[in-house]
């Protein structure tokens, strides 16, 4: 069967918010189904950022390395990136723009679009997450305020990211959702805000969804029903 362009996802969206964030699967089990896409560290500390086949952890301090091979993940989605279209912008643009100059192409609203874009970065703001250490952890709302930002300018890079449909939000997060890296891939985080010339944006669309159910115990006691 062909394996580009199929999403694979470990975890459940809803319940990675509420306070699930015990890494289960193996961030070698992850590369077996993708090499590109973005995800959680184990406890958290950041963010996660598959590019080129290599799994990159951005931790809360913004420090930005090459993530362990032992590491897991408490949720994650990832595919094999084969472009199906690819366009360039030269002039400056914002981030709203973007997107919004993408939205025009993607005319499919419930399709599924994985989405790298590459280029010249004026400015990129980021987010990552801090650890946790004490269970029962909190919800993800409840540690915004411990949330760090980074700001950086005039830096070459990528955002990898993908577009998702509302019918799967809970499951994932509908819309769009970018990570960055930075081509020293030393710089990372949730991407916030940019701006970009010299842009090579690829897409592909995504034709088949696959999801993987932790296994541990607080995930099948987790009670979907009541708790949202």
């Amino acid at each position: 069967m062909e394996k580009y362009n199929k999403l694979y996802q470990f975890g459940v969206a809803d319940a990675f918010v509420s306070g699930l964030y015990h890494g289960e699967l193996p961030l070698t089990t992850l590369k077996e189904n993708g090499d590109f896409g973005i995800g959680a560290p184990d406890l958290i500390d950041g963010e996660l950022t598959m590019h080129n086949g290599k799994v990159y952890q951005t931790k809360s301090n913004g420090q930005t390395a090459e993530a362990p091979e032992e590491a897991k993940t408490p949720f994650a989605f990832v595919s094999h990136f084969k472009a199906d279209v690819t366009f360039s912008f030269v002039m400056p643009a914002s981030g709203q723009n973007i997107l919004e100059q993408l939205d025009a192409y993607l005319s499919n609203k419930n399709g599924m679009y994985a989405i790298r874009i590459s280029g010249l970065f004026d400015h990129v703001k980021t987010r990552v997450y801090p650890p946790v250490d004490q269970e029962p952890f909190p919800p993800l709302a409840d540690i915004l305020d411990r949330q760090n930002f980074f700001c950086f300018n005039n830096i070459g890079g990528v955002l990898v990211g993908y577009k998702l449909p509302p019918y799967l939000n809970g499951i994932n997060i509908k819309g769009y959702h970018f990570h960055f890296l930075s081509n020293q891939l030393t710089e990372g985080g949730h991407v916030l805000d940019f701006s970009i010339h010299h842009v090579k944006a690829e897409v592909a669309i995504l034709t088949g969804f696959t999801l993987a159910a932790p296994t541990c115990h607080s995930f099948t006691t987790y009670d979907f029903e009541n708790t949202l």
